[in-house]
């Protein structure tokens, strides 16, 4: 390799990679003081995404996505589509889609306004993918006066403005306790899983170890459009490998990733009921 070399941290490791006398790329990872063998790509951000993918095969929890699938498979021998299956997980979360898309529309929350976000709280799309505190602060938000503006700032989330969508969900929600990524990304999902996940942090972190996905790193508690976007990264690159198994959208993703994560022996073959996210 030549002389000039980038770097950057990843974790406990640094990439390093140089241009090539060629006009190509070369690199390493570095972790723990070894150096991984080298890498060539002609493109750089190709060979970065490997760099990185090498990277994340270090972690102590790192098993791969096949090894994800494989433990998924454990728990849902039928995939996403069958008796033992993936829907177990994910009925009830369509079924709130559905109501909430009837009660509220994305398009009508745009301009919702007080009796929209009145009927959002008496509907029941009150899953427990949040905590018993979120869901608690989420209603009082949705009863106080600043209902609507929440709704308005989870449609503009919704339609792709994720800083300026979090900043007003913020805003309506800090009588009433600190906006979580939960919180956040509750309504949007529910709204449109093919294009919205759901974030629920610790088990979601855990997933991206286990896969050696970038988002393990790029994960920081207050919301922000760069975290979101590693989020969605890690969603579209999980369902495309998923797909196989059936699966149609970010609802088996999360559905994905928490049997995954949560799941323990017991919970295998008919050993009693499962967890729900």
């Amino acid at each position: 390799m030549v002389n000039r070399t980038h770097s950057e941290k990843y974790g406990n490791s640094t990439l390093r990679w140089q241009v090539d006398k060629d006009g190509g790329y070369s690199g390493v990872v570095v972790a723990d003081g070894k150096t991984s063998t080298v890498f060539h790509d002609d493109n750089e951000q190709r060979l970065l995404a490997r760099l990185r993918n090498e990277a994340g095969k270090l972690h102590p929890h790192y098993i791969g996505i096949e090894g994800a699938i494989d433990r998924f498979l454990e728990f849902m021998p039928d995939g996403f589509e069958g008796e033992r299956s993936g829907q177990r997980e994910a009925d009830y979360k369509r079924a709130a889609h559905g109501i909430l898309n009837t009660a509220l529309p994305l398009e009508q929350a745009q301009n919702a306004e007080d009796p929209d976000a009145k009927r959002v709280r008496a509907a029941q799309v009150w899953i427990n993918l949040l905590s018993p505190y979120e869901s608690m602060h989420l209603k009082e938000a949705l009863e106080g006066p600043s209902g609507a503006d929440f709704l308005r700032g989870a449609a503009a989330f919704a339609e792709g403005e994720f800083d300026l969508g979090a900043a007003r969900m913020a805003a309506a929600m800090k009588a009433h306790g600190r906006l979580s990524w939960p919180t956040t990304t509750y309504f949007p999902y529910l709204w449109n899983p093919e294009k919205h996940m759901f974030l629920k942090p610790v088990v979601t972190c855990d997933f991206a170890e286990r896969i050696g996905h970038r988002f393990q790193h790029d994960y920081a508690a207050d919301v922000s459009s760069s975290v979101y976007e590693s989020l969605l990264d890690l969603a579209n690159f999980t369902l495309e490998k998923i797909r196989p198994l059936g699966a149609r959208d970010f609802i088996d993703v999360q559905s994905f990733i928490w049997v995954v994560g949560a799941y323990a022996d017991e919970h295998k073959l008919d050993q009693g009921e499962h967890s729900k996210a």
